[in-house]
């Protein structure tokens, strides 16, 4: 199947040259869940604690948006501009390219709300028609209606759209619908791509939940452990979407 190739060709992506993809992100990943740790925590004695807990949290949750924001555009640029042209860092972090940074961001931004709009209208039918599984405490089961009904073709809407992202990363900027028409004849490989991220997404989640627990120093953990490689990932994964149907590299 094309949505396996597409995914195993993405994984060898970072796993071929771990070296380079830890230069590009090591140092902002730690940053950014550093500062989410560290504000997560004071947030949480404020909230103890009350007083200005209003106030501090808001500003806490403002930092910490603000810090993974700038990394994360910041790993995807410089990510997709290695991969696709082959630019190495030197330096313990990749280039700040302030202008191609923004365009991803604008970019990235205008996704973002097709998807939240879409995640909540889908999000509110399942909720109507399988309330009663979150409501008696079925964890397991919840998760699978939650990754089959809403995860999956959020994630399918989104790669679509999502294929010429990494242009914005390079310069060569297309149309909003750009992904979206190029993947038109091949829509079958992305929802199998979908349905493959949509899995690994639904058995990390079974993971974090059932052996490190929904929240605690347990979730941190595995927040961390997981979040690198699901980030790293997911940028290859655009970025052979990008290479394949936008500039038509074959798949090896």
């Amino acid at each position: 199947m094309k949505g396996v190739q597409i995914f195993a060709h993405s994984l060898r992506q970072v796993t071929a040259n771990l070296p380079a993809a830890l230069r590009i992100s090591g140092v902002l990943y730690l940053v950014q869940f550093g500062v989410a740790a560290l504000f997560g925590g004071a947030m949480m004695g404020i909230g103890m604690h009350g007083g200005m807990g209003g106030a501090g949290m808001g500003l806490g949750a403002i930092v910490v948006f603000l810090v993974a924001l700038v990394t994360a555009v910041w790993i995807a640029v410089a990510w997709h501009r290695f991969v696709l042209l082959a630019e190495s860092p030197t330096a313990p972090v990749p280039p700040l390219m302030q202008d191609r940074m923004m365009a991803y961001f604008l970019r990235a931004l205008l996704l973002t709300l097709v998807i939240v709009v879409a995640g909540a209208i889908i999000g509110t039918v399942v909720g109507m028609l399988a309330g009663g599984l979150f409501m008696h405490g079925a964890g397991f089961l919840g998760l699978l209606v939650m990754a089959l009904f809403v995860q999956l073709p959020l994630i399918f809407v989104g790669l679509r759209l999502a294929t010429a992202l990494p242009g914005a990363a390079l310069g060569s900027e297309q149309a909003f619908l750009a992904g979206w028409e190029a993947t038109k004849a091949d829509w079958q490989t992305i929802l199998q791509l979908a349905a493959i991220l949509a899995l690994a997404m639904w058995v990390i989640n079974i993971v974090g939940f059932y052996v490190f627990g929904g929240y605690g120093i347990g979730a941190l953990l595995w927040q961390f452990i997981s979040g690198w490689p699901v980030m790293m990932v997911g940028l290859s994964v655009l970025t052979t979407l990008y290479g394949h149907y936008i500039e038509g590299r074959p798949l090896v």
